[in-house]
């Protein structure tokens, strides 16, 4: 914790400021994040330790509160009661999506541990239309709260100064011109200290020109909003020459953040760019090394396995499914979940912390292009864009089928012929396959129900079912 962290820690005594006193909540999340500080120092044997006894606790409570485990469990002759061993461990199947969608009631289990809270339901759809539930208890949300407080210490940022974030925001209450403004920057954070204040703008209903001129007015230290988005205001900052000496720090949330995008961006406002991996079902996956730059699993909050297509653990340097346990979720535990994405196992970090490495995220199985030759791979951001053809305001590519490429447009004057030739052949091009090129107009393409843009999406059936 900085010098300037613990200045603006909150006191429960009002004439105690220094050291301050906090109140039971408050202190018991002080706990947590002085834990965390720890842990991350542990060796990669310690902190595999600990997740295993937390496992053994998991597995015990899901084997007499959830009929579904009950039985995978059974089926993989393990008897929790006994304890789980890696050997173990590597029996049991991996849970998908459609194992609980439109079930997740069956999965909720029958009694909660005392201590760990009210219930709560969280829904996620990720940028899909395949919604699932999954079930909280307040200690679920109690560990979220500790891990983003990790993220802020790693990343050194200061509380006094303004953060300014574009995302969806539900309601009316954050739209252009004026956005929301709010005293504080929320929790967690003001549970714990003395904030500057934050402001906050819709990104579903804002043009990505009217979010450039908000944020020129609210001249803020920290900007938070999604890959895709951010590259965007960046190439616009740049177009248009202008510049915003108050931003300290750009961090980015819900998509996958590639190099291009992240060059752009330092390029655009030459400050650091924090990124994070999370999704809703199970909290936080990784966060970002503010040293090197790889990502560190949160391995207090989940048991997370990369595992190659035959079911095996991927070395440094492969890249497999992504697979996640969560270690705290007495509600509805996710074991042994393949969350639908791709990363790659990076070597033990020279910054010296005992947490596993991820090099890099590559993304979901439905934003994979799969060549009729059967190769695979993630075109990266801007790839496809088809800049200097015409006036292109919006693009998305869409994989129809093998043979088939949608590319949908949202332009200023419709494409000429020779326009669209022209496209086809720079796609045709970047795709590196022959593929039936067609053409879509619309007045705007939506990001999704979470606030979220793909720039390319497959709808191949094992691509579009996979999370």
């Amino acid at each position: 914790m900085t010098f300037q962290q613990i200045s603006n820690l909150k006191s429960n005594i009002g004439t105690t400021v220094f050291p301050a006193i906090p109140s039971a909540y408050p202190s018991m999340l002080l706990s947590a994040f002085h834990q965390l500080g720890k842990s991350q120092w542990w060796t990669p044997e310690q902190i595999r330790g600990k997740q295993f006894q937390q496992l053994n606790h998991v597995l015990l409570h899901a084997y007499n509160n959830i009929p579904f485990y009950r039985r995978r469990l059974k089926e993989a002759g393990i008897k929790p009661a006994k304890g789980i061993t890696a050997k173990k461990w590597s029996t049991l199947p991996f849970l998908v999506r459609r194992d609980f969608q439109g079930k997740e009631d069956e999965f909720l289990a029958k009694s909660i541990p005392d201590g760990h809270g009210e219930l709560s339901e969280i829904k996620t759809s990720g940028s899909t239309a395949e919604p699932i539930r999954v079930y909280a208890t307040g200690l679920v949300h109690f560990f979220w709260s500790a891990f983003t407080l990790r993220d802020h210490d790693w990343h050194k940022r200061d509380f006094n100064g303004k953060l300014a974030s574009i995302r969806h925001i539900k309601g009316n209450k954050a739209q252009y011109p004026g956005g929301m403004d709010m005293k504080t920057w929320g929790d967690p954070v003001q549970t714990l200290y003395h904030t500057g204040p934050a402001s906050a703008l819709d990104i579903k209903r804002t043009d990505v020109i009217d979010q450039l001129e908000w944020l020129s007015r609210q001249k803020p230290e920290y900007l938070l909003t999604y890959p895709s988005n951010a590259l965007e205001l960046a190439k616009l900052t740049i177009s248009k020459g202008l510049t915003f000496p108050s931003l300290k720090e750009l961090r980015l949330m819900g998509e996958v953040a590639d190099k291009k995008t992240l060059n752009i961006c330092k390029q655009a406002w030459n400050i650091p760019v924090a990124d994070a991996y999370s999704a809703n079902e199970v909290g936080y996956i990784a966060l970002q090394c503010q040293e090197q730059g790889n990502y560190h699993i949160q391995s207090e909050n989940l048991y997370v396995e990369i595992i190659d297509d035959k079911g095996k653990p991927c070395a440094p340097g492969e890249t497999g499914k992504v697979v996640v346990t969560t270690l705290h979720n007495f509600a509805m535990p996710l074991i042994r979940y393949q969350i639908g994405d791709y990363a790659e196992v990076g070597e033990p970090c020279s910054c010296g912390r005992g947490l596993p490495v991820l090099a890099r995220i590559l993304g979901r199985v439905r934003n994979m292009l799969v060549l009729p030759t059967g190769e695979k791979y993630w075109p990266s951001s801007g790839s496809l864009a088809l800049p200097n053809i015409a006036p292109i305001k919006q693009q998305q590519t869409i994989q129809k089928d093998s043979e088939h490429i949608e590319v949908r447009l949202v332009v200023g004057r419709p494409l000429t012929r020779e326009e669209e030739e022209q496209a086809r052949k720079v796609v045709i091009s970047k795709l590196g396959y022959d593929f039936k090129i067609s053409f879509v107009y619309l007045d705007k393409i939506e990001r999704s129900a979470g606030g979220k843009f793909e720039e390319f999406m497959s709808e191949l059936p094992q691509m579009s079912t996979s999370r």
